[in-house]
């Protein structure tokens, strides 16, 4: 075979070489990348009930990764939250009309982007549970829980939260008074806060709205 026809087979067997080479690297990245743990948890809540979001973000390329969880009419259990929190991504908790007695925030920590916790009109929700959501980045709290009394020593941990901006809880809030407004004020980024049936005076809000008039608060 002349030196000429070696040249245009060699050329082709260097493309194919480079052709393999990027697809291996493509494959090993893929493999590495694949959320393999997020999607069984995400099947496994599925199979309860649960109805399981995925990241729409521009900067999520390869894979959707599972990043909201919504419960409807359901009794939460402690497995149930033990699983909601092996997805380290989950920015959303939904749960709508469900028994929340036992609701167990332990393992919070694993989700410290979560961004989002509403649960409304929900039965026996655990009020002591709350305070474990400092633990993650928590910018909107919504729990509708008319059924559970709430008082001024159940808010004292909200100190804590210094990512928070729209607290809205709706239980028997007749035991929150005047003195649970020095906890909000030492929340940096609260903008709006709603505690319906709270017996806070007009004269707390008003002190409270000379220290923190950036903060909107509504107690109807």
């Amino acid at each position: 075979m002349s030196q000429t026809s070696t040249h245009p087979a060699l050329k082709w067997i260097l493309i194919v070489i480079a052709v393999v080479t990027v697809l291996c690297v493509a494959f090993i990245v893929l493999y590495g990348t694949y959320p393999a743990d997020e999607y069984r948890v995400a099947r496994e809540l599925h199979s309860r009930g649960f109805i399981i979001g995925y990241d729409w973000r521009d900067d999520n390329k390869i894979w959707r990764r599972p990043i909201r969880v919504t419960g409807d009419s359901q009794v939460i259990t402690s497995d149930d939250c033990r699983l909601f929190f092996q997805l380290p991504r989950l920015l959303f908790l939904n749960l709508v009309s469900c028994d929340m007695v036992d609701l167990n925030l332990d393992e919070i920590g694993n989700c410290r982007d979560l961004q989002f916790f509403y649960c409304n009109d929900v039965t026996r929700f655990p009020v002591s549970e709350l305070k474990k959501l400092a633990a993650c980045s928590i910018w909107h709290i919504y729990v509708d829980s008319n059924d559970v009394d709430f008082n001024d020593s159940d808010l004292e941990e909200f100190v804590k939260f210094t990512h928070l901006k729209n607290l809205d809880l709706r239980f028997n809030n007749t035991g929150v008074t005047d003195t649970c407004l020095e906890y909000f004020e030492k929340i940096p980024t609260l903008k709006y806060l709603k505690l319906p049936g709270a017996s806070i005076t007009p004269e707390g809000v008003e002190e409270f709205q000379k220290k923190r008039p950036d903060v909107e608060i509504h107690l109807e």
